[in-house]
């Protein structure tokens, strides 16, 4: 069934009811700072070697820069960042939008995924909701432990181009749409999809850039992000 574009709100360009947006600004070192104004900033985490730094950009703004390359083989350089509590990113049954904007710094690897943004695992009872770009290729997952939606954006991104990734759910619908940041034009269709899911309410805490921190651990088990993120947001009405 073809949906209808998504009448949802920016929140990535900061909108008030955004209840996480991350704009690679530091509270304090090793804190990324919230911008929603909610005060779920986020605790940077790190092993091997690895760093989770914000760097300056154009027009004096900053993103987060995440370790680069790929690495097969533990040990590995790793970096997340957790936000401070995932209660506020429970969605439940209401609407919600979360993503990023996401730009590769090299070739992504294909034998390993690479996580953005998510709250819960991705296992049979579990609840989760997902935006990765394993393969380079970006995608939204969403579950309520049963049903589960998993959209796949038909492009495979750019090395050193900047790509805004947006994943939506409002009652059985689901869109992943993937756009320019500076002009907010589809690089590609967005993929939809309609389904009756339950609620989303998962378990554990968000982690943003990977799974987790193990030193005996390589990408292929962390999905570590290899690259630069920025406008990390999630939102619900």
């Amino acid at each position: 069934m073809v949906l209808l574009p998504l009448a949802a709100p920016s929140p990535a360009a900061g909108a008030p009811t955004a209840e996480l947006l991350y704009r690679g600004d530091l509270r304090a070192p090793g804190t990324v700072a919230d911008g929603s104004g909610h005060g779920l900033d986020g605790t940077i985490e790190t092993g091997g070697g690895g760093t989770v730094t914000s760097v300056r950009g154009p027009r004096n703004t900053r993103f987060l820069r995440f370790p680069g390359g790929s690495c097969p083989v533990a040990p590995c350089p790793q970096g997340i960042v957790r936000p401070v509590d995932g209660v506020p990113l429970t969605p439940a049954d209401a609407m919600f939008s979360f993503g990023a904007d996401v730009r590769l710094t090299e070739p992504p690897p294909t034998s390993a995924g690479m996580n953005v943004f998510q709250l819960g695992a991705a296992a049979a009872g579990l609840s989760q909701w997902k935006v990765q770009v394993d393969a380079g290729r970006p995608s939204c997952r969403w579950s309520d432990g049963a049903a589960v939606v998993l959209l796949i954006a038909d492009v495979t991104l750019s090395v050193d181009t900047w790509y805004r990734i947006r994943c939506t759910r409002t009652g059985t619908r689901f869109e992943t749409r993937v756009t320019r940041p500076a002009t907010g034009r589809p690089v590609v269709p967005p993929v939809r999809q309609m389904l009756a899911m339950g609620p989303i309410v998962p378990t554990g805490s968000p982690v943003i850039g990977g799974k987790r921190i193990n030193a005996a651990q390589s990408d292929v088990d962390t999905d570590q992000f290899h690259g630069d993120l920025d406008n990390l947001y999630f939102w619900k009405a």
